[in-house]
């Protein structure tokens, strides 16, 4: 129980992952065997025949586009409402993103807007299981077959996520995942194809086998990351530590936590040069299989937390709350509601202990990195202006929970 003072997120990272991140540093930081391993072990998870470990979820997507033979001058349907990188990284291969709008209050792809955005031009389209909620794929794969698309899932929020009991990353020809820190598991860094293509897989395997170790200090620096961030969001620890530096933040209009795991938008000229010195160690796959030992427990309270919020809050008015498509099984990487009066919203549940944000994700249909694209979409442009994000993290209770929902009552009160 967090005494009132809630903190938006706090890592999966435990005691536990600590101590093989050490071990695994000190004797064996380069070991591929370990990282192998970790790629079967997730393969065998999501219920996919490969698995490839990459540096980020946005190289990843590179490699399945130059795997899937995506040519310059060919288009990729994406959804409006995403992570500014996976535009900008089709971009950057010579390949058109096309923007498709998303549901308003399901915030993933809307199926009727993708069939809408395909031409004849068009190869690829990235299903993006947002906020941990898997996108319609029944519809989805149904129009991608007619037109011989292929369908890319983006899983960088949905790890664990089902759709009609198949796990997200698991419907597609490829998929990505990410496993950052503020993810819902996490190897501190680093991200994961998985395919059931085996020409896919070999040629992002190839790419991978090219690339080499950057410097061994970075693993290190991101295992001391991972366990500072552990105690200063453990429930006896965040009201005296990381929460009153978020206030004095706050007072002066800056938002530490966004600051620190942020990242400045910028569109890439080309492939950056840093991923081919961004190999996975053998750090990154012990932390992950002690993570894949706990996921359905951490996605398991996320749940819980997650379904409890929308109990409470369903019948808030003033807000709006989620929706989730026919078949899906989300995991509630976050809980987004929207309020016309975002910011005087976010203040009041901070004054209440409740930490918010709104966010990492853009309306790249509208978007200056994106001029030659702009093609607006009304409910990605909606969602971007009006969106907030509850704590739903693993580490809350039942009294977090209902301590949240009533600071939300209050605030609308406050603010109709």
């Amino acid at each position: 129980m967090y005494f009132g003072r809630i903190p938006r997120f706090s890592p999966s990272f435990s005691p536990a992952e600590a101590a093989v991140s050490v071990r695994a540093l000190l004797s064996r930081p380069d070991d591929v065997a370990a990282v192998a391993a970790f790629e079967a072990t997730f393969a065998s998870f999501i219920g996919a025949k490969y698995a490839v470990m990459t540096p980020s979820a946005r190289y990843a997507f590179y490699l399945i586009l130059r795997a899937m033979g995506l040519e310059a001058g060919d288009e990729v349907v994406v959804p409006a409402l995403t992570y500014f990188a996976i535009p900008s990284m089709a971009a950057a291969a010579g390949i058109r993103p096309v923007f498709a709008d998303v549901g308003l209050r399901t915030h993933v792809l809307d199926p009727a807007a993708f069939e809408a955005a395909i031409t004849p031009k068009t190869r690829a389209v990235v299903p993006t299981h947002l906020y941990g909620t898997p996108c319609d794929m029944g519809p989805i794969l149904e129009i991608a077959r007619k037109h011989g698309v292929r369908v890319i899932e983006d899983c960088a929020q949905s790890t664990g996520a089902r759709y009609n009991g198949v796990r997200a990353g698991n419907l597609g020809d490829a998929s990505y995942y990410t496993f950052g820190l503020t993810k819902n598991i996490t190897t501190l860094s680093g991200a994961m194809i998985t395919t059931n293509d085996p020409a896919i897989a070999e040629s992002c395997r190839a790419a991978m086998d090219a690339t080499t170790h950057g410097p061994l200090e970075r693993a290190a620096k991101e295992a001391m990351t991972g366990l500072a961030m552990m105690f200063a969001t453990h429930p006896y620890l965040y009201p005296w530590t990381l929460h009153p530096a978020i206030k004095v933040g706050n007072r002066f209009g800056k938002d530490p936590l966004h600051e620190r795991f942020g990242e400045a938008e910028v569109r890439y000229d080309g492939v950056p040069t840093s991923f081919a010195k961004a190999r996975p160690r053998a750090v990154q796959a012990a932390v992950g299989e002690k993570q894949i030992e706990r996921i359905e427990a951490l996605n398991g309270a996320r749940i819980r937390n997650g379904r409890a919020l929308d109990d409470a809050l369903a019948n808030v008015d003033g807000i709006v709350t989620p929706e989730y498509p026919r078949g899906a099984e989300p995991i509630y990487m976050s809980f987004v509601v929207h309020h016309p009066k975002r910011e005087a919203f976010m203040a009041g549940l901070r004054k209440r202990g409740v930490d918010t944000t709104f966010g990492y994700m853009s309306d790249c249909s509208d978007h200056a990195l994106f001029p030659e694209y702009r093609r607006p979409q009304p409910n990605a442009a909606a969602i971007l202006r009006d969106q907030v994000h509850l704590p739903v993290h693993p580490r809350m209770d039942e009294r977090d929970t209902r301590h949240i929902a009533e600071s939300v009552r209050q605030v609308v009160r406050e603010l109709a």
